[in-house]
């Protein structure tokens, strides 16, 4: 248990106030402790749990539940959009909070809006005026947001090797119509799917996505199924490079036949229930494939049972196959 660990300042990330405790009790790097005492490391806000927070955790313990205070310290109710909880079926929670704390999203990496902590320059300048230390705040590292919505300015990354508080001098770029525009897109999504149960979200979305493109099983010995998995690729491939996703990836442009699409399984991979994939993966191909009515509740449906592979009815109208052709050719 941590003492008289530092007041929280508002909208502020578990990982910060932990290091502003350090800096008032410790004379070594910070790094160096998580490092030697934990086998850990604050290098990205994708780490969803550290073993430090747990100590954090109970010194707060009074006046927040564990619940409460994952909710309001931490990005875990962010990342778990998507997660399948059988992940962590039997276990307690701070069995859960172990398994998090070294879980690993499949294509993580290629999701560069989480490789580093992130920071309002104008935010971190007022922080430091008000409270006199800047700090890192929650909102900004929500993974599918690259806007401080309160000041219309891009967030920056910090230092993705060594971790500390935000700068206070860095200066600031405004944000353009488009991308304000993408955050209230990606946001309406992520609230529309925070309508559903969230034993049901994943299923859903992979179903309804099923649906649209028409594939639901692949043989690699079928030809049609081959055929159709290549159209579908490369108009997922177009779909993105014309889209507002390209600054969220790492990937590049995307084209069939080369990575991630680099098989005629590529996508399909994407859509394999028994995978969990980073939740940007998920929300950028239902934005790409679906409508937001397609996902809306008011076609009330409910899943037969909780197994993955069951069919949900047919709710959305599929790709025609002429219109692959045409996208192809285009």
């Amino acid at each position: 248990m941590i003492y008289q660990p530092p007041m929280p300042l508002p909208g502020e990330h578990a990982a910060s106030i932990m290091y502003r405790y350090f800096q008032m009790t410790r004379f070594t790097k910070f790094e160096t402790m998580m490092k030697s005492e934990y086998n850990s490391k604050l290098d990205s806000p994708r780490r969803l749990w550290q073993p430090t927070f747990s100590m954090l955790a109970e010194s707060f313990s009074s006046k927040y539940s564990l619940a409460r205070f994952i909710e309001k310290y931490t990005n875990i109710t962010d990342y778990s959009l998507f997660l399948d909880e059988s992940v962590f079926k039997d276990s307690s929670v701070e069995s859960m909070l172990n398994k998090l704390s070294g879980f690993k999203f499949h294509n993580a990496l290629n999701v560069s809006q989480d490789v580093s902590w992130r920071y309002c320059p104008m935010c971190a300048r007022e922080d430091d005026e008000k409270f006199g230390t800047t700090y890192f705040h929650v909102a900004h590292q929500c993974f599918y947001k690259r806007v401080c919505r309160k000041h219309n300015v891009l967030l920056e990354k910090s230092d993705p090797y060594h971790f500390s508080l935000p700068p206070s001098g860095t200066e600031s770029v405004a944000a353009s119509p488009s991308d304000i525009k993408t955050e209230v897109v990606l946001s309406s999504w992520v609230d529309a799917l925070k309508e559903i149960p969230q034993e049901e979200r994943k299923v859903r979305a992979l179903n309804l996505i099923h649906q649209k493109i028409c594939i639901f099983s692949y043989d690699r010995k079928n030809p049609y199924h081959v055929q159709r998995v290549q159209y579908v690729q490369n108009r997922l491939a177009k779909r993105f490079n014309r889209s507002h996703f390209m600054p969220y990836f790492s990937w590049g442009p995307l084209a069939s036949g080369l990575y991630p699409l680099n098989s005629v399984v590529g996508l399909i991979g994407f859509l394999d229930p028994a995978k969990q994939f980073h939740p940007m993966i998920y929300l950028m191909l239902i934005d790409l494939f679906l409508k937001q009515d397609e996902l809306d509740l008011s076609m009330q449906y409910s899943l037969v049972s909780s197994n993955v592979t069951e069919p949900v009815p047919q709710v959305v109208s599929p790709i025609e196959i002429e219109n692959l052709i045409n996208d192809n050719a285009a």
